[in-house]
């Protein structure tokens, strides 16, 4: 009751601001995701009208490596940029074929994975929970997720609700893995512990983005059973703590055993991660020092430090929007 009591708060007061994160108000450098900017396009606009020159970063929350959402996406922030011609707009891409496809669209892409910037101090190994379940899968109930690929996992752990347009969906789902325990819920404060309970995570979806939940695994020191996939997970998956496997129950079932009969060092599969994750802040550290340089105010790029999922769809004080928010209708 008092978790949903502080959700409530939360919504209450977020609802009157945009979705996203000023990083800098001198010179104004934004974080936002794809839908949320061009959802709201005309509201974000009223606001950069304000600034000599906006510098917009944009993550992605689908896979744009096929035309069907790369070519739309690309013709709305043209469009936009027309009408706003004070924003400067760099998407942040999750996989090289994604960069390759928007910049053949003549959007300024970069190469710079959204789960680099995930806390690692959020999600920890935590070595004296004791190992319940072979796998987990933490993912909304929803079907591009794919639950019914892990029906051959008998020792299974689910977290995750669904929406109430996907029950019926979700019943069906749940009747196969009845056999599996599940929690609708739980405290992102808590998702280290109940992650540390299984030997390996499960990431299933064929298309999706990039998949948070995917590092939080890895932090947490579990291994990682995959399926070819569109959206760039993968790039931050150490090449020894994970199977990527055809999307069949059996062969699903086979790398998880495989991983139970042969565990890995939880604090290698961390540090792995950890280091490929340091590369790709690196690279936004060094944009974001060009555009301090650009205007007048130097800084050097080791010193820049980002807020966790860059300050975007996660769980933070309300306060932070009076320091890092744009407000509606001003």
């Amino acid at each position: 009751m008092l978790l949903q009591l502080k959700h409530f708060i939360r919504a209450i007061i977020t609802r009157n601001y945009l979705p996203c994160y000023v990083y800098s108000h001198s010179p104004m450098i934004v974080f936002a995701y794809d839908s949320d900017f061009t959802g709201n396009a005309e509201e974000f606009c009223r606001h950069f009208r304000k600034y000599a020159k906006v510098y917009l970063f944009l993550q992605l929350g689908w896979q744009h490596e096929t035309d069907n959402m790369a070519l739309p996406f690309a013709e709305k922030l043209q469009k936009i940029q027309t009408e706003c011609p004070q924003l400067n707009i760099t998407v942040l891409a999750n996989s090289p074929a994604e960069e390759t496809k928007l910049k053949s669209l003549g959007i300024h892409t970069v190469f710079c994975h959204q789960n680099a910037f995930v806390d690692e101090h959020k999600y920890l190994i935590r070595p004296h929970v004791k190992k319940n379940y072979d796998a987990i899968y933490v993912a909304r109930i929803a079907p591009f997720k794919r639950h019914s690929l892990a029906r051959d996992i008998t020792s299974l752990s689910l977290i995750g609700d669904y929406h109430k347009r996907e029950k019926p969906y979700a019943d069906e789902v749940l009747a196969i893995l009845n056999h599996a325990a599940r929690l609708e819920n739980i405290p992102a404060s808590a998702m280290s512990e109940y992650i540390a309970k299984a030997k390996c995570g499960l990431c299933l979806s064929a298309e999706e983005g990039a998949m948070f939940v995917s590092v939080e695994y890895l932090l947490c020191g579990l291994p990682i059973v995959n399926t070819p996939n569109l959206g760039g997970r993968d790039f931050l998956f150490p090449d020894f703590a994970v199977k990527t496997v055809d999307a069949d129950p059996a062969a699903i079932a086979a790398a998880v055993k495989s991983f139970v009969v042969n565990p890995i060092d939880p604090w290698l599969i961390r540090n792995a991660t950890i280091q490929k994750m340091r590369g790709f802040r690196t690279i936004l550290q060094q944009l974001i020092a060009d555009i301090y340089r650009v205007n007048q105010r130097p800084v050097i790029p080791e010193n820049i430090f980002f807020p966790h999922k860059l300050g975007l769809r996660c769980t933070k004080m309300p306060w932070v929007n009076f320091f890092h928010g744009l407000k509606r209708g001003n």
